[in-house]
């Protein structure tokens, strides 16, 4: 099993919606997916996810005292990075499949029972 058979294994798990369509417009409709704005629930989700990642990171004054400052930096960002993943990945998931949802629909064109058609 080649790289590209797990990249196509992975984008399928993640973005189900993208077994509808060739696999050569895979990266057109992800682009296009990635480009829809966020809604709501996505932002909020977004802003408090980064909220509870800075409460869980807080450092006790005696040890940030005790590291170089780029140093903590270093490794603030490094404990940070798989946090935000976890905690805010999922709205980036939401709102990418959504907007391949909307990206397909839109390929289709109006349905049979749209009263534009």
């Amino acid at each position: 099993m080649g790289g590209k058979d797990l990249k196509k294994i992975a984008l399928l798990c993640a973005y189900p919606a993208l077994g509808k369509l060739p696999h050569a417009e895979w990266d057109q409709a992800l682009k296009q997916a990635r480009e829809t704005s966020f809604d709501m629930i996505e932002w909020i989700g977004v802003l408090a996810g980064i909220a509870f990642v800075t409460y869980l990171l807080r450092v006790d004054a005696d040890h940030a005292a005790a590291l170089a400052l780029p140093v903590r930096y270093f490794a603030e960002f490094l404990a940070a990075v798989p946090l935000l993943v976890l905690v805010v990945g999922p709205f980036y998931l939401r709102r990418t499949r959504r907007g391949l949802d909307q990206a397909i629909e839109r390929r289709r064109g109006p349905g049979p029972s749209d009263p534009q058609r």
